[in-house]
């Protein structure tokens, strides 16, 4: 399962309005709602929990990349919401450097261990710096998904 293969188009941020995590995390969902990703109403209850889960470890792994995450049952598959931050965000992150690249996961929780491998497999990917450095210059979501499927075949 690569994130190339279920990363939506519609559903990358390439200039996020947001100058905080938490802006951004409610900008991510609110983009997933209006992508009929989920539902209205369940928009406050993910955006808590993924706050609640922000706020007991950050989800900044280093080198720029952050992946805000949680379980829900509101969602039958998992939803993947990207935004690339040029200038840099403070998320808390445990190198204390600006993250650029979030992606946001919301994981049924029927799917526990599809989760961990798939926050595993994100976290490997973007270790690659070369992808770094070159998913924060594109101006398209289709060059990101084609840039991210063309890393993913290298591994």
């Amino acid at each position: 399962m690569e994130l190339s293969d279920n990363l939506k188009k519609s559903n990358i941020i390439l200039k996020p309005k947001s100058t905080s995590r938490w802006e951004l995390i409610t900008e991510m969902i609110d983009l997933a709602v209006k992508n009929k990703e989920v539902d209205s109403c369940d928009c406050e209850d993910l955006t808590k929990s993924l706050v609640d889960r922000e706020k007991s470890m950050s989800t900044g792994i280093g080198n720029g990349v952050a992946i805000p995450h949680c379980t829900t049952v509101k969602v039958q598959d998992i939803v993947y919401i990207m935004a690339i931050v040029p200038q840099g965000m403070d998320f808390d992150s445990i190198d204390n450097q600006p993250v650029k690249i979030v992606i946001l996961l919301l994981v049924p929780k029927s799917k526990l261990t599809q989760h961990i491998k798939t926050l595993a497999q994100i976290a490997k990917l973007m270790s690659n710096e070369s992808l770094r450095n070159k998913l924060i210059t594109l101006k398209t979501p289709e060059s990101v998904i084609k840039t991210i499927k063309d890393y993913e075949s290298i591994k």
